[in-house]
């Protein structure tokens, strides 16, 4: 049986290998007659280094074939680079109170010199990300701190905004006026119906799903969306169809790590 979703990434393959190159790669796959999804991160070869890697098209293609649905790729590269990314999270609210989240994100991003490439996660919330190509000698530990404390310092940023965006009432009237709009911890038992910023997915051999991969729950593209797309956008949009056929091209901006320590010196400096 032809696997479900190989027309698609043949036609988008060019556009995910960016995402894909230089990484190790996670594979979901969901088998014809099968109830549930494989999630592999190891091509199941022998030896001391079975990282699933994709370099090229052909690679990528090679899985399609084999009933690939999402993709994920490591944060850390397997050379000197990173991704900086924001992963916000809808959960007990709309999908549109995350896209509020995610427009001011980006715009607070913006204002420091910041623009990020933001997509639909492809289920119910958004992704802001952007790469730092050369992290020079900063070690791991050091790394995932700094992401950890940008992730914080937005979502401060990004709360503050929300208490006087009306088009975010259902937030407040949600979580109540007392309590927060914004959570970076799952587990914070106190605000559970806050939308999530997840500090904690920024960790060792962390990855993340890459643009224009299909989301295996709900069968919509993690689709990279313009600015002018953000404001507009509705999930329905981001069917694989579409997103093959006719999508706008959006750049993965690059920046220096002296640019991200600034900005997190200017929002620690405005009080987050």
């Amino acid at each position: 049986m032809a696997a479900k979703y190989l027309d698609y990434y043949t036609s988008v393959a060019d556009r995910m290998l960016p995402y894909l190159r230089g990484r190790q790669v996670a594979i979901e796959q969901q088998f014809p007659r099968s109830k549930g999804t494989v999630y592999r991160r190891h091509t199941g070869g022998s030896g001391e280094d079975t990282w699933i890697r994709i370099a090229d098209r052909d690679a990528l293609l090679a899985w399609a074939r084999q009933h690939a649905v999402g993709l994920h790729a490591h944060i850390r590269s397997e050379d000197r680079g990173a991704w900086f990314v924001i992963d916000i999270d809808s959960r007990t609210l709309p999908t549109e109170m995350a896209q509020r989240a995610a427009i001011h994100a980006a715009d607070i991003r913006a204002e420091q010199g910041i623009d990020a490439l933001v997509k639909f996660s492809g289920s119910d919330g958004f992704h802001l990300m952007w790469d730092v190509p050369d992290l020079g000698d900063l070690k791991d530990d050091v790394l995932w701190e700094l992401e950890r404390a940008v992730v914080r310092a937005v979502a401060c940023e990004v709360e503050r905004r929300l208490a006087g965006d009306p088009e975010a009432a259902l937030i407040w009237d949600t979580v109540g006026a007392d309590n927060r709009a914004i959570t970076t911890g799952s587990a914070d038992r106190e605000n559970p119906n806050a939308l999530l910023f997840d500090e904690y997915i920024l960790k060792d051999s962390a990855n993340f799903r890459v643009p224009y991969s299909i989301h295996p729950a709900s069968g919509l593209v993690a689709a990279p969306l313009s600015r002018s797309q953000l404001a507009t956008f509705r999930p329905e949009d981001a069917s694989p169809e579409a997103v093959a056929s006719d999508w706008p091209a959006v750049v993965l901006p690059q920046f220096t790590i002296e640019v991200v320590q600034h900005a997190l010196a200017a929002w620690r400096a405005d009080g987050c």
